[in-house]
């Protein structure tokens, strides 16, 4: 039971069609192509949607493990240039527990999860991420850290919503607290003979669960779960990059019902000790079905969680720290750019923003468009 406890806290702190988003800023024009990124493999309908600049490469999207009790949910993809020296990543989700008790550990570790002490989110980074997913970096160097607490709050309140529903339908058996940190580093290294600068963001979410220690008396227990994002372009090419990186952040929608349907499926394994695949699989057909209530709350939480990854941007220039949202009226999606662009329209499934006040992509062409408005 406690392996399983284990593995479903650890599920609930880490839980494709097109449309052309077109600049047309002068002579220039960027093209960006939305991407609905659908659970395939679990639920079967939208995990979370983005936008993708045109000739980039999308891969990744949601994985889950089955074999493990409750199955476990990944999002992880890149997003990268035509050239492959521009990305934008994310992780994986990292499983990682401590416990001064020895015979506490080995039950985590038998569980799947790897055993090491706590550190802080710029520990985090310096000590953990750089050696593990940077090794081969030649000539690595830290030019700057910064501690985010505004998206370590974000991460502590959807992490507690997140509790607050598993225990609804599981009680928990043992009390517990939430804390997170975050932060972000900014690195140098050479990478085929070119400079690359690469800003890595880390939100970690802490359990720190209260036991009964099978000797008597009680033991705590930390579940922590680092879920780590980051964007590299070379040096000389950072600064016109960032805009691009901006807006693929201000883009990206998560759906709040995969995300609660992750932890009710979660919670209803753990409480009725489900082991055997097919009914765990039936369960989670009979959830992807059921239209779940979402609360003003959560879907609150998520835009103030991507409020708290866009003023990461605001580290590199002053000139796109504004964004305007706009929003599609056929869709019902709000988009959000950079300050500037006052003129948009969508055809339902194109989109044309343009900094030119009289610029209409009705004139010589054969769709309806619509202007889009801008929330002020």
């Amino acid at each position: 039971m406690r392996k399983t406890v284990a593995l479903a806290v650890v599920l609930l702190l880490g839980c494709i069609c097109l449309a052309e988003f077109v600049f047309a800023a002068g002579s220039k024009r960027m093209v960006f192509r939305k991407h609905v990124v659908i659970d395939k493999e679990g639920f079967g309908y939208e995990a979370f949607r983005l936008m993708v600049p045109e000739g980039w490469r999308f891969q990744g999207g949601i994985s889950w493990n089955f074999n493990c009790v409750p199955p476990a949910s990944f999002t992880a993809f890149t997003i990268t240039s035509p050239d492959g020296g521009s990305v934008m990543e994310q992780l994986r989700h990292i499983d990682l527990f401590w416990s001064d008790d020895p015979n506490l550990r080995m039950s985590y570790a038998q569980a799947g999860m790897e055993i090491i002490p706590p550190a802080g989110a710029v520990d985090f980074l310096r000590n953990f991420f750089i050696p593990r997913f940077r090794p081969n970096a030649s000539g690595l160097s830290v030019m700057d850290t910064q501690t985010l607490p505004e998206l370590a709050q974000q991460t502590a309140e959807m992490a507690q919503y997140q509790m607050n529903v598993f225990g609804q339908i599981s009680p928990f058996q043992f009390p517990f607290e939430i804390r997170a940190d975050a932060a972000r580093i900014k690195m140098e290294y050479s990478k085929g003979g070119r400079k690359i600068v690469e800003d890595a963001t880390v939100s970690i979410t802490y359990m720190i669960a209260y036991m009964q220690s099978m000797y008597g008396g009680s033991v705590s227990g930390i579940t922590w779960i680092p879920i780590v994002s980051t964007f590299q372009a070379p040096g000389d090419e950072i600064n016109e990059k960032i805009k691009i990186f901006k807006i693929i952040t201000d883009s990206r929608k998560d759906n709040p019902v995969w995300a609660e349907n992750c932890i009710k499926l979660a919670a209803t394994v753990t409480r009725d000790r489900l082991r055997n695949q097919r009914a765990i699989f039936d369960r989670m057909q009979k959830a992807g079905r059921t239209q779940s209530e979402i609360g003003d709350m959560i879907m609150d939480s998520y835009q103030k969680r991507n409020d708290a990854y866009d003023r990461i941007f605001d580290n590199y220039s002053e000139a796109i720290r504004g964004v305007d949202s706009y929003v599609d009226p056929i869709n019902d999606w709000k988009v959000e750019l950079p300050t500037g662009y006052n003129n948009a329209w969508t055809n339902g499934n194109d989109y044309v923003f343009s900094d030119d006040p009289g610029f209409n992509p009705n004139v010589g062409s054969n769709l309806n468009w619509e202007q889009m408005s801008r929330q002020r």
